[in-house]
């Protein structure tokens, strides 16, 4: 689906952040929450933030709570 020309994008981006990389929540607008309550999902290596991103990415959303 595109809107206004830019492709859509899945929930979860890789991007660098202050220090190392991070996964950026797009619904939450900041560093995804790995798990409830639990760290996020930042100061990490590329390598590092593109397999949590890929994980979080493919989990039900019923794990989210």
């Amino acid at each position: 689906m595109e809107i206004i020309g830019r492709r859509m994008q899945g929930r979860f981006l890789v991007r660098q952040g202050g220090k190392g990389w991070m996964v950026y929540d797009s619904e939450l607008k900041g560093p995804a929450q790995i798990e409830k309550d639990g760290a996020f999902g930042e100061k990490l290596t590329k390598e590092e933030a593109e397999a949590l991103a890929k994980r979080l990415a493919t989990r039900k959303p019923d794990q989210f709570s």
